[in-house]
Parts: structure tokens; sequence; C-alpha cells
């Protein structure tokens, strides 16, 4: 699954916009004490665990291993380890694909 990101970096954190041709979520990427993904229920991940690549606005491709957790919300939530957090602020994502 491909989405495209709208993001603007706030006090710690990552925020905006995450679309795919049929639905935009709100998304919000931060430090967290386990790297995890909080994914809307409409969005299918057919396994607990996998990647994210992220591509950024300069051509940088960053990636993310991590579980995934379906919850009651309508927006994506990313908890990353502080190193990944500080390289996609210096360089924002303006794509991630989910495997």
């Amino acid at each position: 699954m491909i989405l495209n990101l709208e993001v603007s970096l706030g006090n710690g954190y990552i925020h905006g916009i995450a679309s795919n041709t049929q639905k935009s979520y709100k998304i919000n990427i931060q430090e967290g004490s386990e790297i995890h993904m909080v994914l809307p229920e409409d969005l299918q991940v057919s396994s607990k665990e996998g990647s994210i690549f992220f591509t950024t606005e300069t051509g940088y491709d960053i990636s993310l291993q991590l579980s995934f957790k379906k919850m009651e919300t309508d927006m994506i939530l990313i908890y990353t380890d502080i190193d990944t957090l500080r390289k996609l602020a210096k360089n924002l994502p303006i794509q991630m694909e989910i495997k």
C-alpha cells in the first residue's frame, strides 16, 4: 500500500495528511518506547509485523521495521526510535509504502 504524504515538522514530531486514491488520513510520527504503527480499521494490512519505506523530498529512502496495531481511530500513528525520527525530520517524507 502506497500513501502520499503532505507533512510538516512540529515540536518533536511530524504531522500532516496521508492519502491514497480513495481516502485521506491525518498522520502523526513521533518517538515511542515501542516501534509500531496504529492504523484505522479500513486500512488493510494482512500481518502483525512489517515494514514502512519512506521516500523523502530529496529522494532519500528511510526504512522502518515495526508492528501493526488496528484501533478505532481515524488517523495513522507511527511510533519510532529517535534516530529514525531525526532522519525524517531532516528530510521530510513525501511518500510511504507499507509492506
